[in-house]
């Protein structure tokens, strides 16, 4: 009986290692350093991810130009939304901003509980008298594809734009 239970057991646990998908996973996706004006940005980017994976993309921004990073949706210049779904922990299209904390320029989103005075990188500084922080997109890949994610920075009350990054996202089935 000990040696049935056992075997059916390893079975069971072969077979939950075989039928198990990788998906998950979170990629993190940026442009250009950390508190690095937007025109540091690349162009272009691609990245292969598994359907299920979660994909951050953070842009750098100071809001207190006036300028802000969008998201792209229109199908047409090929962001495909069947295969990666913009998730509301971003606030969707929005994108969520994430202002910095930082006085180092180290990593802010870490919070080591050591209390210290709030002065944004470039505060006051000409020509960054905002600070800086970063504007979050999530998406999840859900199934295999190829889809481009735009991402445009500019004003809202203006149509034109200053630049566009393009981020080629490769969605692998999983087997």
């Amino acid at each position: 009986m000990n040696r049935q239970f056992l075997l059916l057991a390893v079975t069971l646990a072969i077979s939950a290692v075989v039928l198990a998908k990788v998906d998950n996973i979170i990629h993190e996706v940026r442009f250009a350093e950390v508190y690095r004006h937007w025109s540091a940005s690349e162009t272009q980017k691609s990245i292969y991810v598994n359907a299920g994976d979660m994909i951050l993309i953070r842009m750098n921004e100071n809001p207190g130009t006036g300028y802000r990073w969008q998201l792209v949706t229109d199908s047409t210049d090929g962001f495909n939304q069947t295969l990666c779904q913009l998730q509301p922990t971003s606030g969707y299209a929005d994108g969520i901003y994430e202002p910095s904390t930082s006085t180092d320029g180290s990593d802010d989103k870490v919070v080591d509980g050591v209390a210290r005075p709030y002065v944004p990188p470039g505060a006051g500084e000409w020509p960054y008298p905002y600070p800086w922080g970063d504007r979050r997109f999530d998406l999840r890949c859900t199934q295999a594809g190829t889809t481009i994610v735009k991402l445009r920075y500019k004003r809202s009350w203006e149509e034109r734009y200053s630049w566009e990054s393009r981020l080629e996202i490769f969605i692998l089935a999983n087997n």
